[in-house]
């Protein structure tokens, strides 16, 4: 890998471990971040009066995710630096 070469960091854990401290602290500091997708998407659905929530659907709210991790991962790769 070279020094131009894109670099993505994956933060995992536990309820209360304190990954959205860590990531606070990180953009804080400069560093892109995006928001966690099962948050967002709990939380839109929520607001919305929607039912696609891992206890209602879980398949559904499966694919949800993985088209908002596509969409962070591609917003990422357009990111440069701070």
């Amino acid at each position: 890998m070279g020094e131009s070469a894109e670099r993505f960091f994956v933060i995992t854990g536990g309820p209360g471990s304190g990954k959205s401290t860590l990531l606070d602290t990180l953009q804080a500091r400069g560093l892109a971040r995006t928001m966690e997708a099962g948050r967002g998407i709990i939380q839109d659905q929520v607001a919305i009066g929607g039912q696609i929530l891992p206890w209602n659907n879980p398949e559904d709210f499966a694919e949800l995710m993985l088209s908002w991790e596509m969409r962070s991962y591609r917003m990422a790769q357009g990111w440069s630096g701070k």
